[in-house]
């Protein structure tokens, strides 16, 4: 009896064991503990944004004496109707016509002489031009005393775009083929040397071009004021 009340308890005591492994065993194991996420950091609102300034105005840059140098000489058998984008020639030009004294005044007389135009209306060109400027250069591309486009002076035969010499000389040359082909009408070759000739037929006269009117009215009031000082006199400058 004592035996047998023994093995009941070792076997009740072994079998509390078991149990308490068991459900031991059944158990979830622990989690591991790990160091929580780092708080985000969203990034700071962007500061009100600082307008740039203005930028500053660009300066015109004019030609010489308030002239447009953009009032290029079109190409031989083009017409790029560039009177409606020219600025005019500044009417501050009227009283800067030099006094007594003309640049390249044995050159423009040669030239004149030699294709038979006024030497004055020569003189009225390269002014309204260039400023008798021979390193003048347009946006447009047209350079020199007579602002002739690279290609003109090329068709020209001007090898030199910028020596006043060869500048003037096929500047005058092409403003005597445009007389001939206007047959000498002064305003009509003033509006293609300044507009193109293409237009100047497609109009059948001078274009409405504000720029280009303004071109020949100077240049005609130029022409006068040489006329007037060549009466005194000019000093030979070059």
């Amino acid at each position: 009896m004592i035996k047998d009340a023994v093995v009941f308890s070792v076997t009740v005591a072994a079998c509390t064991v078991l149990l308490a492994v068991a459900c031991t065993a059944g158990k979830p194991a622990a989690l591991v503990a790990t160091s929580p996420l780092p708080e985000l950091i969203l990034p700071q609102p962007p500061s009100s944004l600082v307008p740039l300034p203005e930028p500053a105005a660009v300066a015109s840059r004019a030609g010489a004496f308030g002239c447009d140098p953009a009032l290029a000489m079109p190409d031989i058998g083009s017409a790029p109707g560039k009177a409606a984008t020219v600025a005019m020639i500044s009417s501050a030009a009227d009283s800067a016509v030099p006094e007594k004294t003309v640049p390249f005044q044995g050159i423009i007389m040669q030239v004149s002489g030699r294709y038979e135009v006024d030497p004055n209306l020569v003189r009225a060109i390269i002014f309204a031009e260039s400023g008798f400027n021979p390193r003048a250069k347009s946006k447009k591309g047209a350079r020199g005393l007579m602002q002739l486009m690279p290609s003109t002076a090329k068709a020209l035969g001007v090898r030199n775009i910028y020596d006043p010499k060869e500048n003037i000389d096929g500047g005058v040359r092409y403003f005597r083929l445009l007389l001939d082909r206007f047959d000498g009408d002064v305003q009509l070759a003033l509006a293609a040397y300044n507009a193109g000739s293409r237009h100047v037929r497609n109009y059948e006269g001078v274009p409405p071009f504000k720029a280009t009117r303004h071109y020949i009215k100077k240049v005609l009031k130029f022409q006068e004021k040489f006329k007037m000082q060549a009466k005194s006199g000019f000093r030979r400058l070059a």
